[in-house]
């Protein structure tokens, strides 16, 4: 391999790396339960209202 395709696919696989990070922090889970929406995860039962 020469030094070019070298960098082509270590930029390849850090873009991918990047791209998986996104979909899982912008992505809802399916696997959380309800929780409010300020991000603190708590409980929607739990949370009070005013």
């Amino acid at each position: 391999m020469d030094g070019l395709t070298l960098q082509y696919l270590i930029i390849a696989v850090i873009f991918i790396i990047a791209l998986v990070f996104m979909i899982k922090r912008f992505l809802p889970s399916k696997n959380k339960g309800g929780s409010c929406s300020k991000g603190c995860n708590c409980p929607v039962d739990k949370v009070k209202t005013k």
